[in-house]
């Protein structure tokens, strides 16, 4: 897991559940990031843009947004971003995944790639619903 050159980031939305969350770390802007291309993958499905388009390139379309409130990671944890986007989306549509490298992603991203756009924006919902979950649940010891 790559560390963020930021030490604790906050988007400054008071909307934002992991910018909010009290158990915030040097990982919070790559949670963020990702929970912003969710955001952002759900208009680019209501515009008919392909599943595999909305997954890949995260980082270089966050920073061309620019400004201080949106979450860029470095360009050298672009690739880590991009494998933990596919891999919320592919948990969202059943996969049992626990790492990146499980080779069932791409199939279980496919075909989620064939549904319909509204559909496809419910699995963008669920998986920003259950990322926050995961992400914002006070851990036990």
């Amino acid at each position: 897991m790559p560390r963020s050159t930021t030490p604790v980031w906050n988007c400054r939305n008071d909307a934002c559940p992991i910018c909010t969350a009290p158990e915030r770390d040097e990982m919070t802007l790559m949670r963020c990031a990702i929970l912003a291309l969710l955001e952002h993958g759900r208009w680019m499905a209501a515009d008919e843009i392909p599943l595999p388009e909305i997954l890949s390139a995260g980082g270089d379309y966050l920073s061309s947004l620019g400004g201080a409130d949106v979450p860029a990671p470095a360009a050298e944890h672009w690739a880590w971003l991009d494998a933990e986007l596919r891999l919320t989306v592919a948990r969202a549509a059943g996969l049992d995944a626990v790492s990146t490298l499980d080779p069932r992603i791409d199939r279980v991203l496919a075909t989620a790639a064939r549904r319909t756009s509204r559909r496809r924006i419910d699995l963008l919902d669920l998986a920003a619903e259950q990322f926050t979950e995961l992400h914002t649940c006070p851990r036990t010891a």
